[in-house]
């Protein structure tokens, strides 16, 4: 390699896990984040971490904004380097998954294709609605 030249870089993979709260994507992100060495963006963990468990409501919005902002500035460092990330954030609106989509494609990551989405989806089991009664979470330190 020539001095001053970079290599061709291919983006890392971005997976982002979207679910209701208790649903276990953090389980998830933490087993995704060891298997393919992966970096791990939680957003609960950050608003924790900076704000306690509980921040002001009328705070919350302003706080979590934040929080988003820097992640984001990080998590798409890290994909134009080649580094696979974890978004564990919920993405509970469309428009969260439209914004994320159009990130992802600015950045020259792919999106799965539906054939490969359609070969998956007879594998996931939606939650019965014996399973949505439980709604009561317990997190660990």
């Amino acid at each position: 390699m020539k001095m001053g030249l970079m290599p061709d870089r291919t983006p890392g993979r971005i997976h982002a896990l979207h679910g209701f709260i208790g649903s276990g994507k953090t389980t998830l992100a933490r087993t995704l984040e060891q298997e393919l060495g992966a970096l791990r963006f939680t957003s609960d963990e950050w608003m924790t971490a900076l704000y306690g468990q509980d921040p002001p409501a009328d705070e919350f919005p302003v706080l979590f904004r934040r929080v988003m902002t820097v992640m984001e500035a990080q998590w798409t460092r890290a994909v134009t380097l080649g580094v696979p990330v974890i978004l564990d954030h919920g993405f509970w609106t469309r428009a969260a998954r439209d914004e994320l989509r159009a990130q992802a494609s600015a950045l020259g990551a792919l999106l799965i294709a539906d054939a490969t989405f359609d070969l998956f989806r007879p594998r996931f089991e939606p939650l019965t609605p014996a399973e949505e009664a439980l709604q009561d979470v317990t997190r660990l330190p």
